[in-house]
């Protein structure tokens, strides 16, 4: 029963450090947070099955970026995603006359635009964005993960930067 109550604190813990990266890089993926939480989710149920998570040997890193980013590329081929996106366009109409109506809406204009820029970007340059920024893995483990050189991986990145600074505007990928 120790051993058992020791796990959970263990898992507890691991989840509290990952959850952020998990997210983002289901986030930046799928664009919808919503969705991305649910992968969260299935990333740790996952984990609880896996019995080498807890080993202090296992990169547990690497391991829960390619269990996500494997999930999340699925998920955006799927009919039913693509369905509720079309269902999302729904006017937005909710009468608010709060003073931080101007807050949520230069936030909500800020993070469109990132969507834009993001939408504008490959499905390939999405994915080496969101291994470098979004997980921060190093050139090596997106070698890894995507089966490329390093230098492949440096050039593209390279690339995709100059992409976001055109579409963004000066001063956003410096």
């Amino acid at each position: 029963m120790a051993d058992h109550n020791m796990n959970n604190r263990k898992l507890d813990a691991l989840i509290r450090q990952y959850q952020g990266l998990v997210f983002t890089v289901a986030y930046s993926i799928l664009l919808d947070a919503q969705e991305s939480l649910d992968l969260v989710q299935n990333a740790f149920l996952k984990a609880l099955n896996e019995p080498l998570f807890l080993d202090e040997n296992f990169n547990r890193k690497n391991w829960l970026v390619k269990v996500v980013r494997n999930e999340a590329l699925n998920l955006r081929k799927s009919w039913w995603r693509k369905l509720k996106l079309l269902a999302d366009f729904k006017e937005f109409d909710r009468p608010d006359s709060s003073p931080e109506l101007v807050e949520i809406f230069t936030r909500e204009q800020s993070i469109s635009r990132l969507k834009e820029a993001l939408q504008e970007l490959s499905e390939d340059e999405r994915e080496i964005v969101a291994l470098r920024f979004a997980a921060g893995c190093s050139y090596e483990e997106i070698a890894d993960q995507l089966d490329i050189r390093i230098g492949t991986v440096m050039s593209r990145l390279s690339r995709v930067k100059e992409k976001i600074a055109r579409i963004m505007g000066d001063g956003y990928c410096d």
